[in-house]
């Protein structure tokens, strides 16, 4: 079975300028986050999962017990945010009051997918990270 937990370094992304504008992130803060390359940790703590997010710009946690709902603050407000974790794949469903999101953080023994959907549009993008 595939690790979850670990760290991971941010390798590239596709279209993740569109899916930004897609859930209303503004031009320069969409600039900024296009173009900083995150590092992903991802932990376990007793029953407690924790994935932090960690730019120059801020750091994004995620502290969840799967299939229980939690809140967290967006750029655009708060979120209510549910984990689910099925073999290799952690999945995320993020309603806020104008978008839902989808992500999918797929691992493998090397690397990080993140596929992310805003809902609304349909509108996709994939984030790869590398373990170190």
């Amino acid at each position: 079975m595939v690790q979850l937990e670990g760290k991971y370094e941010h390798v590239k992304s596709e279209n993740f300028d569109e899916f930004l504008k897609s859930i209303g992130v503004p031009l320069i803060p969409r600039k900024l986050m296009t173009s900083s390359n995150p590092v992903v940790e991802v932990a376990k703590e007793g029953d407690v999962w924790v994935i932090r997010m960690s730019t120059l710009i801020r750091t994004i946690e995620y502290k969840f017990t799967p299939g229980e709902p939690i809140q967290t603050e967006t750029m655009g407000g708060m979120a209510q945010n549910v984990f689910t974790i099925d073999g290799n794949v952690i999945k995320q469903t993020q309603k806020s009051d104008t978008y839902t999101t989808e992500v999918l953080r797929e691992f493998s023994d090397e690397s990080l997918v993140m596929t992310i959907k805003h809902v609304e549009s349909g509108i996709t993008c994939h984030r790869n990270f590398k373990r170190v």
